[in-house]
């Protein structure tokens, strides 16, 4: 074994000193760290113990998943709800010289908007609670039911918001109703169900 130098053994020393220092640095500053999230945990734990509206909500929070397990079709199934309620407004503003007098003339009632919203949002809640909780059966077609579900109140919704356009005057939209209409009869034929031809949804003032 080769003989180490006087130099080289102080430059070694010296490397071997630095590296203790380093690792009790280190370990100091990774206890204090933990030590610090620690308590940031357990300040967080308490306050929500101690919290009435963290539990409630906690709770609100859980049973929403746990019904609804809200996924891609879920959101595209409400951002389409809420792309027909405003093309509808945009409809009755346009043949109504502007949103203002709409409502001034009463084609826009809060009332009636409202009372058809609320039955409309529980109505399309109760069948995503149906949609999520059929999946958790064993069997092979549950997953394509609440396909299904979520298909019909999908095209449903784009059908109307076609026939809110085009009532504004933008024919271009044609198109796209007959699209809609045509993917929700091949959706309902394909599950033996018999649809009524010129179903459309018409709807009165707001």
């Amino acid at each position: 074994m080769q003989a180490t130098s006087p130099g080289q053994g102080e430059v070694l020393g010296a490397l071997l000193r630095l590296q203790f220092q380093f690792n009790i640095f280190y370990n100091r500053g990774s206890d204090d760290n933990l030590h610090g999230l620690a308590i940031t945990f357990g300040r967080i734990v308490s306050n929500a113990l101690t919290d009435p509206l963290a539990w409630l909500g906690g709770f609100l929070v859980g049973a929403f998943t746990y019904l609804v397990g809200p996924g891609p079709a879920f959101y595209a199934l409400w951002i389409a709800v809420a792309m027909d309620l405003i093309s509808r407004l945009m409809c009755e503003s346009v043949n109504h010289g502007g949103f203002l007098k709409a409502v001034k003339e009463g084609h826009i009632r809060s009332d009636k908007a409202l009372s058809g919203a609320k039955l409309k949002i529980t109505a399309y809640f109760f069948m995503c609670v149906f949609a999520a909780q059929i999946e958790k059966f064993p069997y092979d077609y549950a997953y394509l039911a609440s396909s299904v579900i979520y298909g019909i109140f999908f095209f449903v919704e784009l059908e109307s918001t076609c026939e809110n356009f085009l009532e504004a005057g933008v024919e271009e939209f044609s198109w796209l109703k007959r699209f809609s209409r045509r993917k929700l009869e091949k959706i309902v034929e394909e599950e033996g169900i018999n649809m009524k031809e010129g179903g459309g949804n018409e709807q009165g003032p707001i």
